[in-house]
């Protein structure tokens, strides 16, 4: 028996002959319209997989099979005695950072708001406001634009 032999691949044969009349042994014959193969007259040469035309015929190689090396299996996650403690106190933390966080932007939000304030106010000092000391009237967009036509 040799190591190599020939497969056919019925789906794809179309039975047109081309392997039967290229190999030099006689090992194929049509049947049913398809070719097919005697193991035991087939010598492995492949003329007839170059023959086809439809790629309906390969070589299969027989060899020894090799076992893959074993992969560690990965453990599952077990929390240990102190891991829910340590979340509780993570999370008391984190409450307390972000109310601290509320708290500094709230202030920044209400310093900008005072500033903006002031800033359309009349100041103490001449009674002028600070708007109107930049060339406005203070009466807003509206007026600015019909003063300048637009």
């Amino acid at each position: 028996m040799n190591t190599r032999t020939m497969w056919v691949d019925v789906t794809r044969c179309t039975g047109c002959g081309a392997c039967v009349k290229a190999c030099p042994v006689g090992a194929i014959a049509l049947m049913d319209g398809k070719a097919h193969i005697d193991e035991e007259l087939c010598t492995g040469c492949g003329a007839c997989v170059s023959a086809c035309p439809e790629d309906a015929i390969q070589p299969v190689i027989h060899g020894e099979l090799i076992p893959a090396p074993a992969r560690p299996v990965p453990t599952a996650y077990r929390p240990g005695p102190l891991a829910e403690p340590a979340g509780a106190a993570v999370v008391a933390t984190s409450v307390g950072l972000l109310a601290k966080a509320a708290g500094a932007l709230a202030r920044a939000v209400g310093r900008w708001l005072a500033r903006l304030f002031t800033e359309t106010r009349p100041s103490a000092a001449n009674g002028v406001s600070v708007a109107e000391g930049r060339g406005s009237t203070g009466r807003g967009r509206r007026a600015r634009h019909r003063r300048r036509g637009g």
